[in-house]
């Protein structure tokens, strides 16, 4: 008997945004992104990738929608593996990145693996909260603000230890002039 995996799909967006998906155990990771899609009303026309996680979401095991033939190691395929095969019990956690120039990212919990005791059609969408943003109202965040960066004429250019200085400041280090490195 197949089992059904419940999932909660959370959008990294400024609003709550989630939706609890139902997929069996048989369905192919490939058919968990066609309903994400469909549940977020997403056109489905770009990359994406699974990624088993943490209780501190860290990517894991990756499962690629395409091989794009760029890794040391083979990346599984969603249309080859099933849910069941990386999905075992509740509390398992999952990210699904779709848009790599965008970015959208989603967390997915899981919130039970049951028995499918009632013959229902799967996958399917339970519950959604929230509305969903549209696709491409997010901007990829490769944007320069020239105007506010470039230097005015009522004022000096920063030294090079300045400019270092603040570099390094947007990491979280300092940076020692006399010294020529950070720490």
């Amino acid at each position: 008997m197949t089992k059904i995996v419940k999932l909660r799909v959370l959008l990294d967006f400024e609003e709550d945004v989630f939706r609890d998906i139902e997929v069996a155990t048989s369905n192919s990771f490939q058919d968990l992104h066609n309903m994400v899609q469909e549940a977020f009303g997403f056109d489905n026309s770009q990359m994406a990738s699974f990624y088993m996680s943490n209780e501190d979401w860290e990517k894991g095991q990756e499962i690629t929608l395409m091989d794009m033939g760029q890794a040391e190691e083979p990346i599984p395929l969603m249309s080859s593996v099933s849910v069941g095969d990386m999905i075992e019990h509740q509390g398992q956690k999952l990210l699904y990145v779709f848009d790599f120039f965008l970015m959208w990212c989603f967390y997915i919990d899981v919130i039970s693996v049951t028995e499918n005791t009632d013959n229902i059609i799967l996958p399917r969408i339970v519950q959604s909260f929230g509305d969903a943003p549209e696709q491409y109202s997010k901007s990829a965040d490769l944007t320069f603000d020239f105007e506010s960066t470039a230097p005015s004429d009522d004022k000096e250019e920063p030294s090079m230890e300045e400019e270092l200085q603040a570099m390094f400041s947007v990491v979280g280090t300092e940076f020692d002039a006399e010294e020529g490195h950070s720490f």
